[in-house]
């Protein structure tokens, strides 16, 4: 609700407090008043109780009385057991009376004793309230200690009974006795005839003085009620004209616009900021149609129902006009004003002005929608317009296209000029583009210097042809400052929409995909999205691994394998290398070929070497005797962990906090990725080395100038790359490298490994040529880590011979995954 409703709620406000406290009142005291006459009926009827028990009571003890003097005349059995029927009235009041008495009372008990004493069932539950609360009360109390005096009197008539029965069951009965004892039922019938006439008594004299008081205090409930509803009516007179007083004085000082109608709509008072608002006199607006100030441009269908169905409608905005011409919105909200009491009954118009509001709403729902920057849309909105043109190539067959543009050499830009010339560029790059489109095409800036294109209304043929054009645009374009001039690029991909696209996301996808293709392709070129093309495959089927590796990181789904690096001397320990596995969801194994270049394209390697790395750790940890049987555990890194200090921290912590010997690891990097970072690659050289860690250079000979970097790289091993080892019986060449890097390594003081080796005439023909060592799966197929450990441990290295690396080739068959290694290269991060 608006502000302004609580101004139109002013006049009836305090007149339905003064009701609701008089009502409230009335019904208090009239409650009050009933309670008491209530409270009476109940003490009435529960004194009624009482005196019926009494009479109960007492005719049954001088019955009791009776028969038990008939029997000890008469001897009749009869007479003896009519008394003691009679005896169990009084006997059961007694048992009442002392459950009442007990902490806490035993209602329930009590109330069973007086329905055995013969009270009605109904009385019973009102005798035992009566005692429980009023039984203090003076004259009641009084009542309650001749009831109590007797208790003594009515236990001794059970006694005599119960006397006289044994008497008689024993034989013909004493007649002294006999006597005795009806001498005394006479006595007792003496003392508690008193006792009885002291307790109706004090009973009558309590009912009526409880009776005498409460009428005392309804009396003056009575009067406490007329006097309130005399005093309050005055009040609520009084209260009701400053009321009306106060409410004209609001509506005609209240801020904002209002107005009283009557009930066909017409303006009957206006009060002075309404007046001011539209610019007219009161005179001039008393007497008009609330329709004659509104906008006739707008619809004005609802404007009857807003006045006539007043109840519980919410506010509604119109537009006025002023006197001066200027159209002004408000918000209008109408409240029913009911006098019926004086015979009146009119509306209450609050005119509330949200021109400011307005506009502004309008202002952030723009900036919502559309870059600040470029003033095109922004990416929320270009993606619900490229839904609702999925919509239109689905059900009206039309065919469209969507472009993902992104700038190449922007960042040099914004490095070079700072990032005020970069925004300059981004703004003139929009311009050009638009320039370019046409008015039912959409341009976007999506983020960074990515801007998104929807082709509307175009075919495949003149899509490729626009989206050509838009590069050669971009690319013309030269940005100067201050001497400098830079060009800029743009990688495009686009994407045709026709009927058979189904969703927005997807598309989405597909043109980034294609952006990204035509970046690796060499960047400033087109590239169209067709699933048939193989590269876009890969990468899909790459996007799919990446998917599926962190998922195996998150779930520890990764697994070590490891493979021995023979020595050919003998008096030298063999050395291993640790090689990475994936499971898939299904358990399956996933080569490394199949996850390991979508890690490296997607900058995650870095996650599998920490992963690897801990790993490794950890299980050498568990195994301490068996690590002393190997020269060297051999781990791979990526080239993109040298690169990150984060990594390195990494490593130098794990490495401290391990109880496994440095000196026992060997880090194997690429050739390719130490020269790619060869300052990197130095500065972890040397901090990893300074724990004692030795180096290893993997898939050497592949570089351009590899004997060149070898001499500045504190490497200790160098293993040659595979592709020289694989064919070196057959390629002269080969064999000629093989040997030069032998010969080379050896006058540097380190160890060559040959990869690659599958047939023992290849190690024995690298080992001619002066290899210290040998990989491949003609020496060891790689086997779970835990596996080599254990089946390649020694108990007694003089007494136990070594097992040899044939042995170990008949590892457990696993089964490898399909689903991710289809249509991906066989690349691995180790045989």
């Amino acid at each position: 609700m608006p502000e302004s409703t609580g101004q139109t709620e002013a006049a009836p406000r305090p007149f339905r407090k003064i009701i609701a406290g008089v009502y409230l009142s009335v019904i208090f005291l009239a409650c009050i008043g009933a309670g008491l006459t209530a409270l009476t009926l109940e003490i009435q009827a529960a004194v009624r109780a009482y005196v019926t028990a009494e009479s109960l009571w007492s005719k049954a003890q001088k019955e009791a009385v009776y028969r038990l003097d008939r029997f000890a005349s008469t001897g009749e059995p009869s007479e003896l057991a009519q008394a003691s029927e009679m005896l169990e009235v009084p006997l059961a009041d007694l048992r009442a009376r002392r459950a009442m008495e007990q902490q806490p009372p035993a209602r329930e008990a009590a109330i069973g004793y007086f329905i055995k004493g013969q009270a009605h069932p109904d009385d019973a539950p009102r005798m035992v309230w009566l005692f429980l609360y009023f039984r203090q009360y003076p004259n009641l109390s009084e009542a309650v200690d001749y009831w109590r005096e007797s208790d003594p009197y009515i236990l001794r008539l059970g006694a005599i009974a119960n006397e006289m029965e044994a008497y008689s069951r024993a034989g013909p009965a004493d007649a002294r006795a006999m006597d005795d004892l009806r001498a005394e039922v006479n006595r007792i019938a003496g003392k508690v005839r008193p006792l009885q006439d002291g307790f109706s008594a004090a009973l009558g004299q309590g009912s009526r003085s409880i009776n005498l008081t409460l009428k005392a205090a309804s009396v003056a409930v009575i009067a406490a009620l007329s006097l309130l509803v005399s005093v309050v009516f005055r009040w609520a007179t009084r209260r009701i004209s400053e009321s009306e007083r106060k409410f004209r004085d609001t509506f005609e000082q209240a801020g904002m616009g209002m107005a009283q109608m009557s009930a066909d709509g017409k303006l009957t008072a206006i009060n002075y900021s309404l007046c001011d608002l539209l610019g007219y006199t009161p005179a001039e607006l008393v007497g008009q149609p609330l329709s004659k100030l509104l906008d006739s441009d707008q619809d004005l269908s609802g404007l009857p129902s807003l006045l006539k169905d007043r109840e519980d409608r919410p506010s509604e905005e119109y537009k006025f006009r002023s006197r001066d011409g200027k159209a002004l919105w408000c918000r209008l909200s109408v409240s029913k004003i009911d006098a019926s009491w004086k015979g009146k009954q009119h509306l209450i118009l609050e005119v509330l002005d949200i021109t400011e509001s307005r506009d502004l709403m309008n202002r952030l729902q723009y900036q919502a929608r559309h870059d600040a920057l470029t003033g095109t849309i922004n990416r929320y909105e270009f993606e619900e317009q490229l839904r609702v043109s999925v919509q239109d190539a689905r059900l009206q067959g039309s065919h469209h296209a969507l472009c993902f543009i992104d700038l190449d050499q922007f960042k040099v830009l914004n490095d070079t000029a700072g990032h005020l010339a970069g925004d300059e560029a981004l703004q003139e790059v929009s311009r050009l583009l638009r320039s370019e489109l046409r008015r039912s095409d959409i341009l976007a800036r999506l983020g960074g210097d990515e801007f998104g294109v929807i082709l509307r209304d175009c075919e495949e043929t003149v899509a490729g042809e626009v989206t050509e054009k838009l590069r050669r645009i971009i690319e013309s374009y030269v940005f100067r400052l201050e001497g400098i001039e830079l060009r800029l690029g743009a990688s495009i991909g686009w994407v045709p929409i026709d009927g058979t696209t189904t969703d927005a996301r997807e598309l989405l996808k597909a043109a980034d995909t294609a952006c990204f293709m035509a970046k690796d392709y060499g960047r400033n070129r087109v590239f169209r999205h067709s699933p048939e093309d193989h590269d876009l495959q890969s990468r899909h089927s790459q996007m799919a691994a990446l998917s599926q590796i962190r998922a195996a990181l998150e779930s520890d789904r990764m697994v070590l394998y490891a493979q021995e690096v023979q020595s050919i001397s003998a008096d030298k320990l063999p050395s291993f290398e640790v090689l990475v596995r994936m499971l898939d969801s299904q358990g399956n194994l996933v080569l490394p070929g199949a996850f390991l270049p979508a890690a490296e394209r997607f900058h995650i390697a870095a996650d599998i070497d920490r992963w690897v790395v801990r790993a490794t750790l950890e299980t050498l940890s568990r195994h301490p005797q068996q690590l002393s049987y190997w020269a060297y555990c051999h781990i791979n890194l990526s080239g993109q962990s040298i690169g990150r200090e984060d990594f390195l921290t990494f490593l130098e912590q794990t490495l401290d906090q391990s109880p496994v010997d440095p000196g026992k690891l060997c880090f194997e990097i690429t050739e390719t990725a130490t020269i790619t970072n060869l300052a990197d690659s130095r500065d972890f050289f040397q901090r990893i080395g300074q724990r004692g860690c030795v180096f290893a250079l993997d898939d050497f000979g592949s570089g351009l100038s590899s004997f060149e970097y070898l001499t500045s790289l504190p490497v200790d091993i160098v293993k040659i790359d595979g592709v020289f080892v694989r064919d070196v019986l057959d390629n002269p060449v080969h064999q000629a490298i093989v040997k030069s890097i032998c010969e080379i390594n050896s006058l540097m003081n380190k160890s060559t490994v040959a990869e690659f080796v599958e047939t023992d005439a290849i190690r024995d023909c690298v080992a001619s040529l002066g290899i210290n060592g040998v990989q491949g799966y003609g020496i060891h197929r790689p086997c779970p880590f835990e596996e080599l450990l254990q089946r390649f441990s020694r108990v007694d290295s003089e007494s136990q011979a070594r097992p040899t690396a044939n042995n170990l080739s008949a590892s457990k068959p696993v089964r490898i995954s399909d689903s991710i290694v289809e249509n991906l290269p066989n690349i691995s991060n180790g045989p």
